[in-house]
C-alpha cells in the first residue's frame, strides 16, 4: 500500500509485544527492514523476528536490546543499529515504562523513572536517529494515550509523562520539518494489553470504554499499527505535529 517504505529501515521500540509487535509486523509487510527493540523480553522479540521472516518478502529484521530510559543503553542500541543498517528512516517511539498509582504516593524515583522512559526518551531517540536519516526523508511517530489530556483512575504520574511526550512530539515536529523529517503521534484508546492490565481499575476502564464507544468495541493492536504505517507514508507528509486518535470514537462521547 505504501511502496515508499520498501527498503527503508525502521526502529520500533518495545516491539516484543503489544502495539510494538503489531507495528513491527505492519511495517515489515510494507517492505521495511525492522529493528525489533526490547528491554527484557528477548524470547518474545526473537519470535517477532521469526514472524517477520515468515512473511517471505525478503525484509531484514533483527532483535536488539535497549532500554529507552537509559542514555548509555540507547547509545549501545544505535551503535548496533548502525552496524546492521546503513541508514534509519523510521522511528516509532512505542516503549514506555511507568509506575501507576496516585500522585500523592509517587516517590521521586518513580517520578523520574516514568518521565525518563515515557517522555525524555523520545528526545534522546530523535537525537540519535536524525543523523542516520539521509536524503531528506524521515519519520518519527510517538505512541501515547488520552491519559496525558484527561485524568484517568490509577494513572498517577503516567498521565503527566504522557503529556510531556506529546509536547516533545510537537516541538520535534517544528524543529525537524525543515529537514524533511515528519513527526507525529498516535493517541491510542484503551486496548487489552499487559501494560494496561497493570494499572488499577483497568478492567472497569475497558468495560466502560466498550459501552461508550460508537464502534461498540475496543481497538486492536492492528488498528494502531495501520495508523502508524499511514503516518510513515508519503500520503501523510503534510501532517506535522499532530496526534491521530485511534479509539473508536470514545474521545468524542461522554
Amino acid at each position: 500500500m505504501y511502496p515508499e517504505l520498501e527498503g527503508k529501515s525502521a526502529l520500533v521500540t518495545g516491539a516484543s509485544r503489544g502495539f510494538g509487535r503489531a507495528i513491527a509486523l505492519r511495517l515489515a509487510r510494507e517492505g521495511a527492514n525492522v529493528v525489533v527493540n526490547y528491554r527484557r523480553s528477548k524470547t518474545e522479540a526473537n519470535q517477532v523476528v521469526a514472524e517477520i521472516a515468515a512473511l517471505g518478502n525478503g525484509v531484514k529484521a533483527v532483535a536488539l536490546r535497549g532500554d529507552v530510559g537509559s542514555e548509555e543503553s540507547l547509545h549501545r542500541l544505535f551503535t548496533n543499529i548502525s552496524a546492521e543498517f546503513p541508514s534509519l528512516e523510521v522511528v516509532v517511539a512505542n516503549a514506555a515504562f511507568g509506575v501507576p498509582g496516585s500522585l500523592m504516593s509517587t516517590t521521586v524515583h518513580h517520578f523520574e523513572v516514568t518521565m525518563t522512559s515515557s517522555a525524555r526518551s523520545l528526545m534522546h531517540l530523535a537525537q540519535h536517529a536524525v543523523p542516520l536519516m539521509k536524503d531528506g526523508w524521515g519519520r518519527i511517530v510517538s505512541i501515547t494515550s488520552e491519559g496525558g489530556q484527561k485524568v484517568l483512575p490509577g494513572y498517577g504520574v503516567v498521565g503527566p509523562a504522557k503529556a510531556a511526550l506529546e509536547s516533545i512530539t510537537r516541538y520535534l515536529a517544528v524543529e525537524l520539518a525543515p529537514k524533511g523529517i515528519v513527526v507525529n503521534g498516535v493517541m491510542a484508546g484503551p486496548c487489552f494489553t499487559r501494560s494496561l492490565a497493570a494499572i488499577p481499575g483497568a478492567r472497569e476502564l475497558l468495560e466502560e470504554t466498550i459501552c461508550r464507544a460508537p464502534m461498540q468495541r475496543l481497538i486492536t493492536e492492528e488498528d494502531v499499527a495501520d495508523t502508524v504505517a499511514f503516518l510513515c507514508s508519503n500520503q501523510a507528509k503534510m501532517i506535522v505535529g499532530q496526534f491521530i486518535f485511534v479509539d473508536g470514537g470514545c474521545s468524542i462521547t461522554k
